[in-house]
């Protein structure tokens, strides 16, 4: 990233600053190494990672929730404590990855399946597999866009926030669930999301 990590505007202005002052060098070219950038002289693969703590605080952790229905209440808690932020990111930017499904209807779809419910989806003429899968990607947007709205927050790398989102939040805990039970049942296409496209193989 030649201007520095994303929504880190100080970084990115001193990055433009100092290629601006190199204008005034009296030889050229002049090729130097930003000394300021995180990272900058240190082998990639050496560094440590960074720590990313999520900036929004759920009302209670889901860590140890394993009974469905607290689960399922421990989800719907934080898709209202993470709604507000989500539509201030919302405003901010004008735009949003959250597509077929809007927070409420994802939740409302993942809740009734996991009960063992039919699920109401918006469009009646849509496989629940393909509903599952456009939802699960649609509620981990929501997450990434609420977390990172909150004023002073950072913006985590995906291998950071995806091993937040499925260790530590109860719609982690929730698809893992809904994983299990698609793995479960006789329709093929419903195995397949199940085994492939709702929960990283490295998380499940």
């Amino acid at each position: 990233r030649p201007l520095g990590a994303p929504n880190d505007q100080a970084l990115q202005r001193r990055i433009v600053s100092s290629a601006l002052d190199l204008l005034t060098a009296s030889e050229g070219p002049v090729l130097i190494d930003f000394p300021d950038e995180a990272g900058a002289g240190v082998d990639a693969d050496r560094q440590e990672p960074a720590v990313w703590a999520c900036p929004v605080h759920f009302a209670s952790s889901a860590a140890d929730e394993t009974d469905l229905d607290k689960m399922v209440a421990a989800f719907s808690r934080e898709v209202a404590e993470l709604r507000p932020w989500y539509d201030i990111g919302f405003q901010h930017h004008g735009r949003t990855a959250v597509g077929d499904f809007d927070p409420r209807s994802a939740s409302e779809l993942f809740i009734e399946f996991a009960r063992g419910e039919t699920p109401k989806l918006p469009d009646q003429s849509q496989p629940l597999a393909a509903a599952l899968r456009l939802a699960a990607h649609d509620l981990k947007s929501f997450y990434f866009e609420a977390v990172i709205a909150k004023p002073g927050a950072s913006v985590p790398d995906s291998a950071t926030f995806s091993h937040w989102f499925w260790h530590e939040t109860a719609a982690g805990r929730i698809l893992s669930v809904i994983r299990k039970k698609c793995l479960a049942e006789t329709d093929r296409s419903l195995r397949m999301v199940g085994t492939l496209l709702l929960v990283p193989m490295n998380e499940s």
